[in-house]
């Protein structure tokens, strides 16, 4: 039964039954990454300014100039020299030819191009889409479930787009349940419900910290401090991103806010394995598509479809001049 599992009203319903104790555990993740965040932008005392070359800008061939402020301005301050469409249209950034978040601080003279989803070689904001995709999937996951269940994010996984599916691992106590399309339909519509609370275009921000500091923001999470501890032996950094109160550890960078998120469909959950106690390993798959662009009802269902077997993909390893699927290649 639905009400068994899920609440009704999925979003606000959810967060009024969560017990106090929780809700402060919930917050204080939110709360340690807002305070890092700013400890981090007082660092830069005295300001500075940078110049910034924006590349095929207003369809020239030559640079816009920008002199912005060093370690506080951000590629997303640059559209708001630029206009309306680059602040609606930009997903993400190149600077220095390397892919950097909207809201990630500009630390010294750089070139920039502005991506979008309609341009002739989309396959980088694709990539940065899908990984955007599973993190909100683990948001709608952290959220959905009445908290009974001990629901418990493991991590995002990393599946190339040629795969059918975006996918994020977690823990929970739900017996022998199988959710049925209605249920999957009501999990799906927590990412709109989001949006409606927190307006359209909600920011996703980024930061980079410590592992130390990271192991901080999530003391509370046990699998998250695991993931921390695997990633510690071959970097001392983490990056990490926040949307409202849903903060995760995430390979960036990923798009700047979740109005560039259209069609969302959470397709499946499968469980892998009993971890004891009740408790199990399942894996959340879905399908998106970005808001800018369409596509005809039965091919969506069509990927809907391909999305629901269980995806054991080998996930993206970064290698120079791999070639990466588009999205345009479904349509």
């Amino acid at each position: 039964m639905l009400a068994e599992y899920l609440t009704q009203k999925v979003w606000c319903h959810r967060l009024q039954s969560t017990p106090e104790i929780a809700r402060k555990l919930y917050h204080a993740a939110s709360d340690i990454f807002i305070a890092e965040r700013q400890r981090q932008l007082s660092l830069t005392k005295r300001v500075e300014k940078v110049t910034v070359l924006c590349h095929g800008v207003r369809d020239s061939a030559n640079p816009v100039k920008l002199f912005m402020n060093k370690n506080l301005s951000t590629p997303y301050s640059c559209t708001r020299h630029l206009g309306e469409p680059y602040i609606k249209q930009t997903a993400i950034s190149l600077v220095n030819g390397k892919p950097h978040h909207m809201h990630e601080p500009l630390t010294d003279d750089c070139e920039i191009e502005f991506l979008h989803f309609k341009q002739d070689d989309p396959s980088i904001v694709n990539k940065a889409f899908w990984r955007s995709c599973s993190f909100v999937l683990g948001s709608v996951l952290d959220i959905v479930f009445k908290q009974e269940h001990g629901v418990q994010l493991c991590e995002s996984r990393d599946f190339p787009i040629e795969s059918g599916s975006f996918a994020y691992d977690f823990k929970a106590k739900l017996g022998n349940w199988q959710p049925t399309q209605m249920e999957l339909q009501i999990m799906s519509q927590a990412i709109k419900k989001f949006s409606y609370r927190n307006g359209r275009h909600a920011f996703i921000q980024p930061l980079t910290t410590s592992i130390e500091k990271a192991k901080e923001i999530f003391h509370s999470s046990r699998d998250k401090l695991a993931q921390l501890e695997r990633l510690s032996a071959t970097q001392d950094t983490a990056s990490l991103y926040q949307m409202a109160r849903h903060v995760d550890v995430i390979d960036g960078p990923l798009i700047s806010n979740i109005g560039h998120i259209g069609r969302f469909t959470i397709t499946a959950i499968h469980k892998l394995k009993e971890e004891g106690d009740g408790v199990c390993l399942y894996r959340a798959q879905g399908v998106a598509l970005p808001a800018s662009i369409t596509m005809h009802s039965w091919t969506y269902q069509s990927l809907v479809a391909n999305a629901m077997p269980l995806n054991e993909s080998e996930e993206i390893v970064e290698e120079d001049g791999e070639e990466k699927p588009s999205l345009e290649s479904h349509q």
